[in-house]
């Protein structure tokens, strides 16, 4: 079995990576700098000493260097039983792309999307292929009529946070909605003692710092993925698509969580692979 995890260098991501390699899954790691990948990979090893793993080095905010690393994982494998698209993160600051879109948006939709796009028929090669996002309770936060719009003048940190993790909520759908034989789902991990917000300053920052202490460890933030990837499929096959929570689909109130809006969300994306 091989997965491909994006942001696997901490966190939920770095548990999710040493659980599966403990299973016996190959695992393809995509992470920002050799620094991290030599990181990640003494801890993974350090677990399991026969862990088989891969690394990419790749920013998920610059898309053009996603198309390669799409380009290069092609022509090393045939099938992925499993992609995690778990890397993403909450801006301090907002900023725009030489695209007018912003930055968080790209980094925890956008560069998701174009890495996934040219791997879909990888996923549809495994026998039981798997699409996993990562996304929040903040995308209760999103709105999609934000989605795409260049230099948006009324962002804050939280409502591009929530965008980013709406998207995710919305990308898995639209997957369940064109796979053939592959499977997506999304999910929020809980409030997770993790890298999140420690980039954050003013009274922000000094709110999730006092909120921290009540914040989950990264290892119990990871149970769903971890249940996601590896659950019988006989278990998953009727909630394609669905939203998991605590190991358990969980319905969305969201109202913008509709399969028009998976659908735009799909149209806008396919611009820029």
């Amino acid at each position: 079995m091989i997965a491909l995890i994006t942001g696997a260098n901490s966190g939920i991501g770095l548990i999710t990576a040493q659980s599966l390699a403990a299973k016996g899954f190959e695992l393809i790691l995509l992470v920002r700098s050799q620094a991290k990948a030599d990181e990640t990979k003494a801890a993974i090893l350090a677990k399991t000493p026969n862990a088989k793993l891969d690394f990419f080095l790749t920013d998920l905010e610059n898309l053009a260097q996603v198309k390669q690393t799409a380009a290069d994982i092609r022509q090393k494998y045939t099938h992925l039983d499993r992609i995690i698209n778990n890397a993403g993160y909450a801006p301090n600051t907002i900023e725009f792309n030489a695209d007018g879109l912003e930055k968080s948006f790209v980094g925890n939709h956008l560069g998701h999307f174009v890495l996934n796009y040219h791997l879909l028929d990888l996923v549809e090669n495994a026998a039981e292929g798997r699409i996993i996002n990562l996304a929040s309770l903040a995308h209760n936060a999103g709105k999609v009529e934000r989605f795409f719009k260049k230099n948006y003048p009324s962002h804050t940190k939280w409502s591009a946070y929530g965008d980013g993790k709406l998207a995710n909520v919305l990308f898995a759908k639209a997957l369940a909605q064109r796979l053939k034989k592959a499977t997506a789902y999304s999910l929020h991990p809980g409030v997770v003692s993790t890298n999140f917000g420690s980039n954050f300053t003013g009274i922000l920052g000094f709110l999730v710092k006092i909120a921290r202490v009540f914040f989950i460890s990264p290892e119990k933030g990871a149970e769903t993925t971890i249940y996601l990837a590896t659950a019988d499929f006989q278990e998953l096959k009727n909630h394609n698509g669905a939203y998991f929570d605590k190991k358990r689909p969980k319905a969305i109130s969201k109202s913008d969580v509709t399969a028009q809006n998976a659908d735009f969300l799909w149209t806008e994306s396919e611009k820029y692979v």
